[in-house]
């Protein structure tokens, strides 16, 4: 278990690209999500049905139901968290809506009665306190979008809570295959859903804009996403939802180089006490308290 944890930062360091590929289309924001889906259970198809049909002809109603779930908050991260990307800054929407293990942790004591250690406490306290300052810092520039940016970023967090604790409690029923290909599938059928619903004209796109799709399905997706629902059955969910707080020190580092986006004192400041929180709270994990 000690080495599968430090996994889970192989998997942040691939969604922490998922800005940069973000920043770089010009395509809408649901446009983004829905075809980054769509390619997702594409490179996954062959291989879910080799190796994981069976599974899907004996799954239970309720975790099938649990996925669909599941698939939804995923599409509803997606869309607000991929929409904030444009309105604020990369380093305030990736911290932001890395501000996921609040909401995770008291799902799982509320409902999977996990134990709410010290530990746990005061990473997560930190994580609130590093946000909040974040937030304060961003609301004295008066901007509106901004602020709307990060509201979405921060709602993007709260659906991916939901997320990560539903995928905590069918891992341990689902292979991992079947789960994240039920999942995404959900996803991407309800972000195209939305796309229609609201006029958001699904084409034409350049080939630069499906190339970054597919790069967003390959490299976010299967190597950041997936890795982590792989996870879900030997590490809690808790424990995961901390780590991906490392993202932003990979996308602002990113964002620096290739944007020259230098991230403000409040996002530094805030961002320094939030990955802090993380170090503290993994290191922690040594004992064996999961």
């Amino acid at each position: 278990m000690n080495k599968l944890k430090y996994l889970v930062l192989v998997g942040t360091f691939f969604t922490s690209l998922s800005s940069i590929f973000i920043r770089i289309s010009n395509a809408p924001s649901l446009v983004i999500s829905a075809y980054r889906m769509l390619f997702t259970i594409l490179m996954l198809f062959i291989p879910f049905v080799l190796k994981y049909r069976i599974e899907l002809k004996n799954i239970k109603r309720q975790d099938f139901i649990l996925c669909i779930l599941s698939g939804i908050f995923l599409a509803l991260h997606f869309a607000t968290w991929i929409t904030s990307i444009n309105m604020t800054t990369i380093a305030n929407s990736t911290i932001l809506v890395s501000s996921s293990p609040i909401f995770v942790a008291l799902a799982n004591y509320v409902i999977l009665k996990e134990k709410f250690t010290s530990n746990m406490f005061i990473g997560i306290a930190m994580s609130l306190l590093g946000t909040t300052i974040i937030t304060l810092g961003t609301a004295g520039g008066l901007s509106s979008s901004m602020m709307l940016g990060n509201f979405l970023a921060f709602m993007g967090a709260i659906f991916v809570a939901g997320y990560l604790v539903i995928g905590g409690i069918v891992r341990k029923n689902l292979n991992a295959g079947t789960y994240v290909f039920i999942v995404y599938t959900a996803s991407t059928i309800v972000l195209f859903l939305i796309c229609l619903l609201t006029d958001t004209p699904l084409y034409p796109y350049s080939l630069k804009e499906f190339v970054i799709f597919i790069a967003l399905a390959f490299s976010c997706s299967i190597l950041g996403h997936t890795v982590y629902n792989y996870l879900m059955k030997y590490i809690s969910a808790t424990l995961i939802s901390v780590s991906t707080l490392t993202e932003p020190i990979f996308s602002s580092a990113l964002a620096l180089i290739i944007f020259k986006e230098i991230p403000s004192m409040s996002t530094f400041i805030g961002g320094t006490i939030i990955i802090s929180g993380v170090l503290y709270y993994i290191t922690s994990q040594n004992k064996p308290q999961l």
